[in-house]
């Protein structure tokens, strides 16, 4: 049974700022520099070479990098990094990958109390990403209203070494890794995420988040099985697998997982590998230009290999223009009524205006006598937050104030409905029978 626990609160301390990323143009640079300082060619824009060919081409070009991730073959979830606060922790016995498979989930500030549903967020080697600085940032950004809020859900490895990599990899000290990835992302998309709709509400639209050799996982399982989340961030994948780069091409000009986003976030420090091989897979994406695939490519300004603040740049770019920008006022109330209704389209994501900036609205126009305006915005208010019976007293002293008693009445009584001991709607049923 999943059980809570308290551990570190999230300090402001802890969270990452923000630092630059570089504009388009000095990516573009930087990874041509990059390619020419190790000897590799910008890649063609004609039809992929045989399978064979790129496959013992990529072999050449592999070996610094099993190097590089030789000494990460046998981490395992040992312990328990610093959670933020609080934290569910439980477990699945997984027939998937027959073993028994530990998760941590974080849920928003607010979920008990709002009774609405949230994205989820799932994060690849848990025990170094789940922790008060990775989510708190989130959780900072929401609250800015830069970034919807999500549920976060941590997995852990067991052995990454085998989950991170379909195709067998042999080290240079004879050691091996890989050969279960899809039974991973399997067990992921069969077992967890079900588990997760079961228990909390959710929506939809779900992010999967890896890092360095998990960023390869998530790049594979966008290109393998789509279905699994809805956008994908890589933050320093390693991509030069000789099976992924035999079939990379091929895998993007067939895609058809329809409507999906991958970011790519990478140091301007980052191993020259990663820099190139990332490059290159945006510009295939570009240029093969498959139905419902986007991807898009952020440099972190004197970021390393897997840079501090990599998730918040990822999901920041995938919420561009999320923002409202301003407060809500009586002038602008249409426009981001409008912009909010548009989100679900634009974004996937469903995420309503903060039921407290619509009743402070409401009430300064109730002060000031606009009842049409006021109507107008407590209705958007009822149908944003239909359970609220404050919403339906305010609504119905709109109407009253406009003149429009049968309609006062109404919400009158809808609110006794909800919240039967509500003060305020019996005094005003009182008021209105006299």
């Amino acid at each position: 049974m999943p059980r809570t626990v308290r551990p570190d609160p999230c300090a402001p301390e802890h969270r990452q700022p923000a630092r630059r990323v570089l504009c388009t143009q000095e990516v573009s640079t930087m990874i041509a520099t990059r390619r020419r300082q190790s000897g590799q060619p910008r890649p063609p824009a004609h039809a992929a070479v045989s399978a064979p060919a790129a496959a013992l081409r990529a072999r050449a070009r592999c070996a610094a990098f099993l190097t590089l991730i030789a000494s990460g073959a046998t981490w395992a979830a040992t312990q328990q990094p610093t959670l933020p606060l609080p934290v569910v922790v439980g477990t699945i016995e997984s027939a998937k990958v027959g073993e028994t498979r530990p998760f941590w989930i974080s849920l928003p500030d607010g979920y008990s109390a709002t009774g609405q549903p949230y994205p989820v967020l799932y994060m690849l080697d848990g025990e170094f990403n789940f922790n008060s600085g990775v989510i708190g940032g989130l959780r900072w950004a929401a609250s800015l209203g830069e970034i919807p809020e999500f549920i976060v859900v941590g997995i852990p490895n067991t052995d990454r070494a085998k989950d991170m990599f379909q195709e067998e990899v042999t080290f240079s000290d004879g050691s091996k890794a890989g050969g279960r990835a899809d039974r991973f992302l399997e067990f992921i998309q069969t077992e967890l995420i079900p588990y997760v709709d079961r228990t909390y509400r959710t929506q939809p639209y779900r992010v999967l988040y890896g890092t360095s050799n998990t960023g390869f996982t998530a790049v594979y399982a966008l290109l393998h099985r789509p279905e699994l989340a809805s956008s994908y961030v890589a933050a320093s994948a390693t991509l030069r697998l000789p099976g992924f780069l035999a079939e990379r091409d091929e895998r993007i000009r067939t895609f058809a997982g329809g409507r999906r986003r991958l970011v790519l976030v990478m140091g301007e420090q980052d191993l020259p590998t990663v820099l190139v091989q990332n490059g290159a897979l945006k510009e295939k994406v570009e240029m093969l230009a498959p139905a419902g695939l986007t991807c898009g490519l952020t440099v972190v300004e004197r970021g390393e290999h897997v840079p501090a603040d990599a998730l918040l740049t990822g999901v920041r770019r995938l919420f561009e223009g999320w923002s409202l920008g301003r407060p809500l006022t009586a002038e602008n109330f249409r426009e981001i009524r409008d912009q909010v209704e548009r989100r679900p389209a634009q974004y996937g994501v469903i995420e309503k205006l903060p039921e407290s900036a619509l009743r402070s609205l409401g009430g300064a126009l109730l002060d000031a006598k606009r009842a049409a305006e006021a109507v107008e915005v407590c209705q958007f208010r009822v149908e944003s937050y239909p359970r609220s019976a404050e919403a339906h007293v305010s609504l119905g002293d709109a109407y009253r104030l406009g003149g429009e008693t049968e309609k006062a009445r109404t919400c009158y009584r809808q609110a006794l409905t909800l919240a039967p001991d509500h003060p305020d709607a019996r005094a005003c049923l009182q008021e209105l029978a006299k």
